[in-house]
């Protein structure tokens, strides 16, 4: 089974307070310090109301070098996150990512945190592509056709996603290629999840229908190289899962897509004379 990389992103209100007069609530100091381009010392009023070109430092950590507009990211930057070494360079507006840029997400381990589950899928990718509030791709209720929503994530495994989102999930068009053998998702995605299209493998065979879980659900047809046709419908069965968590009561949580056996059952044939479909 292929398993997507899954991030979590927080997604902050719309106008916070400035950025740069946030205290820490014990001690009412700055959580950050910001110093203005080519100066040494930091600017007294961290960057309430400031325009201009300058670099925050976090007491956590992180670091953001870049444009601010009224004391806000907005613009070009660069903010990299301590904890992992992930970093984010491209464009923002009112301190979210918003245009164009790249994520890097990174395997480093955090100095507070234990060395992780060998059996865990390794963390890690890269997304270079259109950003909406902070999210990938376009914003909710809009046609990914009709906004600036495409984007392509490199996944840690070599796996490859290009083409569009929507409140950072595949939405619309898109091609998910399987790094381990060359495979091909190629369709209609929805909520991250390849809905109908075709399946390409590289001897030129391929599967054209529905999906579901991202695999074969209901009726659809095989082509192969020669032309040569085979219609049918994909049963799909879960399988049996004794680790499964208990029904969360939050209806707003996202569940795990169950593990499924998928089934090809044959109804009619079609024979092609002639050379190869594809050379």
């Amino acid at each position: 089974k292929h398993r997507g990389l899954k991030t979590h992103l927080v997604r902050p209100s719309r106008r916070q307070e400035p950025f740069g007069v946030m205290a820490d609530p014990d001690d009412d100091g700055p959580k950050y310090q910001l110093f203005k381009k080519g100066c040494t010392e930091p600017n007294e009023g961290g960057s309430q109301q400031f325009t201009g070109q300058g670099k925050a430092m976090y007491v956590t950590g992180d670091t953001y070098e870049g444009t601010f507009v009224e004391g806000l990211r907005t613009g070009k930057g660069l903010y990299v996150f301590k904890k992992h070494g992930d970093s984010y360079e491209g464009k923002y507006e009112e301190n979210r990512k918003h245009g164009f840029g790249k994520m890097i997400y990174r395997d480093n381990i955090a100095e507070d945190e234990d060395p992780p589950d060998p059996s865990a899928p390794p963390r890690g990718g890269t997304y270079l592509g259109n950003y909406t509030a902070g999210l990938r791709g376009c914003g909710p209720n809009v046609n990914p056709d009709e906004a600036a929503s495409e984007g392509t994530f490199t996944y840690v495994n070599g796996d490859v996603y290009t083409g569009q989102w929507r409140e950072g999930k595949k939405q619309g068009k898109g091609t998910y290629t399987f790094a381990k053998d060359q495979t091909q998702l190629v369709g209609e995605w929805e909520q991250g999840k390849i809905t109908s299209g075709k399946w390409l493998f590289p001897n030129g065979t391929f599967y054209c229908g529905k999906f579901r879980y991202n695999k074969p659900f209901g009726k659809g047809v095989w082509v192969f190289k020669n032309g040569n046709q085979l219609m049918g419908d994909y049963i799909q069965k879960e399988q049996p899962n004794e680790d499964e968590p208990p029904p969360d009561d939050d209806l707003k949580a996202e569940r795990p897509d169950p593990k499924v056996w998928c089934q090809f059952k044959p109804k009619a044939s079609v024979a092609v004379r002639g050379g190869p479909l594809m050379s």
